[in-house]
């Protein structure tokens, strides 16, 4: 029942902020109006809540790509390295921005784990070892070129 009513009313998303109020923000993900589940995955990047790392990690998977791009954004202010996989699988959205905020948040995120992330990135999106440090080469000086199709 609360589910229903928390998808039919509009939470007050700089309300939620202002409260500090993560849970509430992570339900905003949820919304029917799109704008909503991306201003709340907005601001639960601002305020780096680690708790709503899944919830955001789901939402990579939305249906509307401006969505997908503010829960990438949201991954890599927050920094925790359970996104680096799904931000590399993002890096395959049919949405070009998507791919490029994905490739932003693995700069901020994935230097933490430099050591493993060529054999990801070669994994996840089924290419070579050098190809997966070429693109890695690419993000770190914040090239993105190589996202375009």
């Amino acid at each position: 029942m609360i589910d229903i009513v928390s998808r039919l009313f509009k939470p007050n998303i700089e309300k939620l902020v202002a409260m500090w109020d993560v849970d509430g923000l992570i339900n905003a993900l949820n919304h029917r109006d799109y704008k909503t589940r991306k201003r709340a995955a907005e601001a639960l990047g601002e305020m780096k809540a680690r708790e709503a790392v899944d919830a955001l990690i789901k939402t990579l998977k939305d249906e509307n790509s401006e969505v997908r791009k503010a829960a990438a954004y949201a991954l890599g202010r927050i920094g925790d390295e359970k996104a680096i996989k799904p931000l590399v699988e993002a890096l395959k959205d049919e949405s070009f921005d998507v791919r490029i905020e994905a490739a932003k948040a693995l700069k901020e995120v994935g230097y933490r784990r430099a050591a493993e992330l060529p054999n990801l990135v070669s994994d996840v999106l089924s290419i070579s070892r050098d190809e997966a440090f070429r693109i890695l080469e690419n993000i770190r000086t914040g090239k993105f070129d190589f996202l375009r199709r």
